[in-house]
């Protein structure tokens, strides 16, 4: 049916200037600036006040300049914070950044790399980096990022996802996922000036192949939070894969690495999860979880002499508080060995961490014969401190005596254990076990403790020296009143008609006849490897 025209809106026009009072209902079209204006009527006629209402349109200037925002605060029940200060939308949606501003996608089918690094350069590199206005937050929302390059990292940076899992920046180039630049561009050994300041939070830093996660080139407060690092490596085939590193340093000895804090994070399906030979001090992993690689932690590995560029000293001060450890082939911690006069990779602590009974063990499970050391410092002034290692007390209690695990430390190094309390038993004439520490040859240990006996009471320090020719002890305390009747001894523990080179720490008591009967022992180890 053909449209008919059967009458023609009337409504005023004519530039902004002439624009009159309207009629109530009535249009105005100003033609100059392309806008569109109703009348509002009169107050008798119930209009809230006498004027023209502006008809939003592609030439209203409402979301730029006309349409303010005002905080309100909490809105509830209580009287809310409020503020006088009006504020144009456009200035109110620029306090916050989103890569999908520059054109990134998160569709893990559109190439996001030149859009997150045009956001990223536009932020922290392009603008005046003398003005701090510019180094504002980089927000990624939820999405897979596909990326063939290292995403480059300047100072000032801080880029924040909506979680692990939830904001994944993938790579599937032969190269890391991000790398540090500083503020000309230079990356690696050829940046001139330390880049600084840079966060990252919430997301997951994803390589889809044999290469690295992140590496932080001359760099210093660097902070990492609730990230995780995920390669590609597989258990089915293990072995080393030294391009596969999922933390990784690179330092100038001009401009080394310092103060880079991990917290809360998880790194898996790296060869390495962390690597570390340049020099760098004051690294700190806390609360995160390490698990899947073949190598958990390898410092000095690349170390070559104190001549080289970035090598002066190598990584030092390096702590590992309170993280969990599994499904690692080889050490969760190894600390190479170098021989120079200046020894690098000085002060790596592990301590509170725990470590899982599939540790150390090639992938081939508990009582495998190939299992290793979970820890190996092969430098001086490195220790380990109340951690857990579940391999070792499994050990104790599944049967399996029949092989000796490998020590929990091996090399050069102080383990102290966190104490444990058990009960003497009366009238144990024969040599009973308290506790054992395998792989203990040519090591030395200590054991301080306190015995209570009904109203007796005993306190001492066991010294136990374990080496290929036995073991010799002493032990050496001070009771109150009589003696408490408990006798501490150690000795090379027996499978069948072999010696092993695990210790067993014992203990014999007298026949009290029930009373004041059983005795309890508080006791902490040190061992010094």
């Amino acid at each position: 049916m053909p449209i008919v025209q059967i009458s023609r809106i009337q409504h005023r026009r004519g530039k902004r200037t002439d624009l009159p009072q309207l009629a109530a209902g009535e249009l105005g079209w100003v033609i100059d600036e392309q806008r569109l204006f109703i009348g509002n009527g009169t107050v008798a006629d119930g209009a809230p006040a006498v004027g023209n209402t502006e008809i939003v349109t592609s030439g209203s200037s409402a979301f730029t300049t006309a349409l303010n925002h005002t905080y309100k605060g909490y809105l509830g029940d209580s009287t809310p914070v409020t503020t006088s200060v009006s504020r144009t939308l456009q200035k109110r949606l620029d306090d916050y950044v989103s890569v999908k501003d520059f054109g990134a996608t998160g569709d893990d089918s559109t190439a996001d790399v030149t859009a997150i690094q045009n956001a990223i350069n536009e932020l922290y590199i392009d603008t005046d980096k003398t003005d701090t206005r510019s180094r504002r937050v980089l927000f990624f929302p939820a999405g897979i990022y596909r990326i063939n390059a290292a995403l480059k990292i300047p100072p000032y940076a801080h880029l924040v996802g909506e979680g692990p899992d939830k904001t994944i920046i993938r790579n599937s180039g032969n190269n890391a996922v991000m790398v540090t630049q500083d503020n000309a561009g230079n990356v690696g050994l050829n940046i001139t000036a330390q880049v600084n300041q840079i966060q990252i939070s919430n997301m997951t830093i994803r390589n889809t192949v044999a290469y690295g996660g992140v590496s932080l080139d001359s760099a210093k407060e660097v902070y990492f939070n609730n990230c995780k690092f995920q390669g590609s490596y597989a258990t089915s085939s293990p072995a080393d894969a030294s391009t596969s590193k999922g933390v990784t340093v690179t330092s100038t000895t001009a401009l080394p690495c310092e103060k880079i804090y991990f917290n809360q994070c998880q790194f898996t399906k790296f060869a390495r999860l962390v690597d570390m030979s340049f020099d760098a001090t004051n690294v700190r992993f806390n609360d995160c979880d390490f698990n899947t690689a073949y190598y958990g932690a390898l410092i000095g590995d690349e170390w070559d002499s104190s001549t080289t560029n970035g090598m002066t000293v190598g990584p030092r001060d390096i702590q590992f508080t309170g993280n969990s450890w599994s499904t690692i082939s080889q050490q969760a911690i190894y600390v190479k060995a170098q021989q120079t006069v200046e020894a690098p990779s000085r002060n790596i602590i592990s301590n509170g961490n725990w470590y899982a009974k599939d540790v150390a063990n090639n992938f081939e499970g508990v009582g495998s014969i190939r299992e290793v050391p979970v820890l190996r410092y092969d430098q001086d002034e490195c220790s380990s401190i109340m951690d857990f290692f579940e391999r070792t007390d499994l050990r104790r209690s599944d049967g399996s005596s029949e092989l000796n695990a490998a020590p929990e430390l091996q090399g050069i190094g102080v383990q102290t254990k966190a104490i444990k309390s058990q009960t003497l038993a009366d009238a144990t004439t024969t040599a009973a076990t308290i506790n054992e520490y395998p792989g203990l040859a040519g090591k030395g240990l200590k054991v301080v403790y306190k015995i209570v006996r009904g109203t007796l009471d005993r306190t001492g320090e066991l010294i136990i020296s374990a080496s290929t020719n036995g073991v010799s002890y002493d032990d050496t305390y001070t009771e109150s009143g009589s003696d408490c009747g408990v006798e501490l001894t150690a000795a090379q523990k027996t499978d069948g008609s072999s010696v092993t080179n695990t210790v067993v720490f014992q203990f014999t008591t007298t026949d009290t006849s029930g009373s004041p009967g059983d005795a309890t022992i508080d006791y902490q180890t040190t061992i010094i490897a």
